[in-house]
């Protein structure tokens, strides 16, 4: 098998998996994506892509540099996350000004993902940017127990990592400390580590330091009398062309 079919094979199985045991079935295809420009988990659009005959579907996108990072039980709580805004499109009611309404909570909770827009225990339900944490015992942890029965895995990982690695691990350890939320016993949060452990020499990459942007390396002079205003570079001086006074940053 070719490394793109491995891959997305195993998103393929696994959402067919999600879909018969914690939707009976009942939610359409949808085409699977893998985007890495973003730092978001996972997204998923309606009627993203269109056939030549004129066919709609929908788009659920994946965020792969979050592999290596995380659990298999975490990726697929990302999958099933996308795949409740899946339900909501095609038998619910979303909501364009709260993507993660009420409707969207409930039916997550219900799967056994509790909302958060933490991503820890007491974070908000709802909102516009929500994560969610593995409910003990829930509906979802059995389905992906299940899941890893028939031997899923995810073949590649991303080598630059949308975050450092001590950044997930503060957050698992959080979860670990609040004792109400399912975290893996396996998973190192050190990706280098991680791959060691499997043989497999994985060259990683944290994000480096973003360049200062140019709205960063511009200040607002102010003219002192009629309050005029403007941007510059922090060495330019500055006269104001009505008053003919100097402009002061302001």
């Amino acid at each position: 098998m070719t490394p793109t079919l491995e891959l997305y094979s195993a998103l393929q199985t696994a959402f067919d998996h999600f879909n018969r045991t914690l939707f009976d079935g009942k939610l359409p295809q949808c085409l699977i994506t893998l985007r890495s420009a973003s730092r978001t988990y996972g997204y998923m659009q309606k009627d993203r892509f269109v056939s030549a005959e004129g066919q709609h579907i929908d788009e659920l996108g994946i965020n792969p540099g979050y592999f290596a990072l995380q659990s298999i039980e975490e990726v697929m709580a990302t999958v099933v996350h996308e795949m409740v805004h899946h339900w909501q499109n095609h038998f619910g009611t979303p909501s364009a000004s709260m993507p993660h309404n009420k409707e969207w909570a409930d039916k997550m909770e219900a799967l056994g993902l509790m909302p958060s827009d933490t991503g820890l225990p007491g974070g908000k339900r709802t909102g516009r940017s929500m994560n969610d944490f593995i409910i003990p015992d829930g509906p979802f942890l059995r389905a992906c127990a299940e899941l890893k029965t028939l031997g899923i895995r995810l073949p590649w990982l991303d080598s630059r990592l949308p975050v450092a690695p001590e950044v997930m691990a503060s957050k698992r350890a959080e979860l670990v400390s609040s004792g109400q939320a399912f975290v893996s016993d396996v998973v190192d949060a050190i990706p280098v580590e991680r791959a060691a452990t499997a043989g497999v020499p994985l060259p990683v990459a944290a994000p480096a330091p973003r360049p200062p942007s140019a709205e960063k390396l511009r200040i607002r002079q102010v003219c002192p009398q009629c309050k005029a205003r403007a941007w510059t570079g922090p060495e330019v001086s500055l006269s104001c062309g009505d008053c003919h006074v100097p402009m002061s940053e302001g």
